[in-house]
């Protein structure tokens, strides 16, 4: 017969091992999406847009992508994104909506910054 020790560490080893797995996956994913194309422009344009930094504050930092929203969609030629941002004086969300066209790869079709109810939505794609 199995001792209960025996089975208290194969469980615990089990656990550890499926929260390291979770981990590992989590990571690889968010390092995925960070990787693309249209998620670095939209980035860029934001870290390069005065009044965006300004009201973010600087350093901008971007944490992980909720992958739980439901009005993130990714596919093979479109990409809806909300990137989460935090910057020394505020956080808020990039709303980034990217088209892909064969010859020119990612088009941002239009970005904007929300940062938090008192700060109007700023258009970084297309400029007004």
């Amino acid at each position: 017969m199995v001792s209960a020790d025996l089975l208290k560490k194969v469980a615990i080893c089990g656990a550890a091992l499926s929260c390291f797995g979770a981990a590992f996956f989590h990571h690889r994913i968010q390092a995925k999406i960070a990787a693309q194309d249209y998620y670095k422009k939209s980035v860029e344009v934001l870290r390069n847009h005065q009044l965006a930094s300004d009201t973010l504050g600087k350093p901008v930092r971007i944490p992980y992508v909720n992958l739980t929203r439901k009005d993130i969609r990714l596919g093979r030629d479109f990409a809806q994104a909300i990137i989460p941002v935090r910057g020394s004086k505020i956080s808020g969300n990039l709303y980034s909506f990217a088209t892909r066209r064969e010859e020119e790869g990612w088009i941002l079709e239009r970005v904007e910054l929300e940062a938090g109810p008192e700060h109007p939505r700023i258009k970084i794609v297309p400029e007004d």
